[in-house]
């Protein structure tokens, strides 16, 4: 095995482990948002979600420096210089698995941004409930183009599009 081989396999480890581990730390993320509606109980999931997404981040960046001194595209073509077919079938499996894995990764990622969109839109409503907030003062489709009609309190609106 090559060390520009070995440099991209132990590279390749990495970024699996700190994947695994992102997924994780989503999947925690994805079912305390499901559990409630209200974010209750969600800062430290969301913590360990951001750690572990810096820690895939920074292996990202460790790549594209290697992928620089090596003076290739990505690392396929790395691994394709390898003389040794084993050695190179190997390094292609565990490439491939971390593709696998980026790309649940960046799903639970989206998952876990929609249900933070409709936990916020839960509690926006509770909060127009709670004030006594009409549905036209905070989306805006009473107020005319020229400016408020009568009726319409634009602080609500205001206060609403700031939460």
């Amino acid at each position: 095995m090559t060390n520009e081989t070995r440099a991209a396999l132990v590279l390749l480890k990495e970024q699996l482990s700190a994947a695994e581990e992102a997924l994780a730390s989503y999947d925690a993320l994805v079912a305390a948002l499901q559990h409630s509606a209200f974010g209750a109980g969600i800062g430290a999931p969301t913590a360990a979600a951001e750690k572990s997404l810096s820690a895939v981040r920074a292996l990202a960046r460790r790549q594209t420096e290697y992928l620089k001194t090596v003076r290739a595209e990505d690392l396929s073509a790395v691994i394709a210089r390898e003389p040794n077919p084993r050695e190179r079938f190997a390094a292609v499996r565990a490439l491939h698995a971390v593709r696998t894995r980026h790309e649940a990764l960046r799903e639970r990622v989206r998952s876990a941004d929609r249900l933070l969109r409709q936990s916020a839109d839960f509690i926006s409503y509770q909060l127009n409930v709670i004030s006594g907030t009409a549905a036209d003062d905070t989306y805006g489709h009473s107020q005319p183009v020229a400016g408020p009609g009568a009726g319409v309190r634009r602080e609500i609106a205001m206060f609403d599009a700031d939460v």
